[in-house]
């Protein structure tokens, strides 16, 4: 460009196929639009530009590298669609930058870590994105890094809110732990999160399945103080896109949540939660979830419990986690659910075979359900499929059986 061009008006270039390379070191202001569409474009040089106005490179599909100065300002989707673009040092002197500035790049590390909030969409889809710092942003916005699916390593400042979908799609992500300045979770924040996730007592606001899809069971912990925001998980108020099945999604989908004391940390309750349910079981569900802090487990033992026909593989984990977890659990309620898997041994049984399940069928046995007069036949069902773990296991314990029974005899 000519030395005394020191702003390219907006449009100035746009849709402009031939440009491959131009250097813009005198210019100051690259206005809006002004190269979206060069296809061709590969390099730019701007090393004194100080404001990049939106959509100012939107779609320069083969722009590979861009040379900064003390860039200021950059505009929302400013480079958005650059599918080659790789920075690899994102200039410190910006001050602002726009949502989905860089969405939808090639860039691998992204250190923003002076930033105070990270605007929405900002690396939607950069699917190459592996390490970002954002230690100094109080706020993630909304969809800010969605779709980073080799995202793997995030540092965390004082982040005080994290924006609906955040890091939804982002697979190799595992969230390990969260900062203890959160204060909101949007809606679908997460995709992974490691068992026995500590959900930190400052949190006041959890959206709807923000933990991750509702198809993947999950374990967390909570503060009691948390446990009242934790209803808005279960919202009913969700549009999924058109293109979403929602017959695809497992209806049998659980959340299992470890209440703690807010000042001993001990555990004070046990909640399996169910994450998809229609729309009468949610409103049932947020009714035991207590502005107090508490939660009413009798609304859980009746309603719920007595709502979930439609599905038995629902009603046989809840009524099996509530006697092994028996918070709350009266003597009435505890019956009920004995009473209940009794009745259903055989398929609940078979159910753990094919699962493999080792653990429940410890359970029903040391409770006295799968006794000497049933094994025989959950054995033989579990050597027909074959399942070898649970065929030993269920050996080992008829066994044992066998052995009290006859050293019972002898004494007799």
């Amino acid at each position: 460009m000519p030395a005394d061009v020191t702003e390219v008006a907006e449009g100035a270039f746009a849709k402009n196929k031939i440009l491959k390379h131009i250097d813009l070191s005198n210019v100051r202001t690259v206005g809006a639009y002004a190269f979206q569409e060069c296809t061709s474009l590969e390099t730019v040089v701007m090393s004194n530009a100080a404001v990049i106005e939106k959509g100012a490179f939107e779609f320069c599909r083969s722009l590979r590298s861009v040379v900064f100065g003390s860039v200021t300002d950059i505009g929302e989707s400013a480079f958005s669609f650059c599918a080659k673009l790789n920075i690899p040092e994102i200039p410190r002197s910006i001050k602002h930058v726009g949502a989905g500035a860089f969405s939808h790049t090639a860039i691998q590390r992204a250190d923003l870590s002076w930033l105070e909030e990270i605007p929405p969409y900002l690396f939607n889809c950069c699917t190459s994105l592996t390490h970002a710092d954002i230690s100094g942003a109080k706020v993630l916005g909304d969809y800010s890094f969605e779709g980073c699916a080799s995202l793997h390593d995030v540092k965390y400042g004082n982040t005080e809110r994290i924006g609906v979908r955040a890091f939804r799609g982002c697979e190799s992500l595992k969230i390990a732990g969260l900062p203890a300045s959160l204060q909101a979770i949007g809606d679908d924040a997460f995709s992974c999160i490691l068992h026995g996730l500590v959900i930190p007592g400052s949190v006041r606001e959890i959206g709807r399945n923000c933990l991750g899809p509702a198809d993947r069971k999950k374990s967390i912990k909570i503060y009691e103080s948390t446990l009242y925001a934790f209803r808005n998980y279960f919202r009913d108020d969700c549009k999924y896109p058109e293109t979403e099945d929602i017959h695809s999604r497992m209806w049998e989908s659980v959340v299992d949540i470890t209440i703690l004391d807010n000042e001993t940390k001990e555990a004070v309750g046990f909640l399996p939660l169910f994450a998809d349910l229609d729309s009468g079981l949610r409103s049932i569900l947020a009714e035991a979830f207590k502005d107090d802090g508490t939660f009413d487990y009798l609304i859980l033992d009746t309603d719920f419990f007595d709502g979930m026909s439609w599905n038995q593989r629902c009603k046989d984990r809840l009524a099996v986690m509530r006697l092994k977890h028996p918070f709350g659990l009266d003597e009435s309620i505890r019956k009920k659910y004995t009473d209940y898997l009794s009745r259903h041994l055989k398929r609940i049984a078979q159910n753990a075979v094919r699962g493999r399940d080792i653990d429940m069928l410890a359970f029903l046995c040391e409770n006295g359900m799968i006794c000497h007069e049933n094994i025989t036949g959950i054995l033989d069902y579990s050597i027909s499929l074959p399942s070898p773990e649970c065929t030993a296991f269920l050996l080992s314990r008829q066994a044992e059986m066998n052995w009290h029974s006859t050293t019972l005899i002898e004494e007799l």
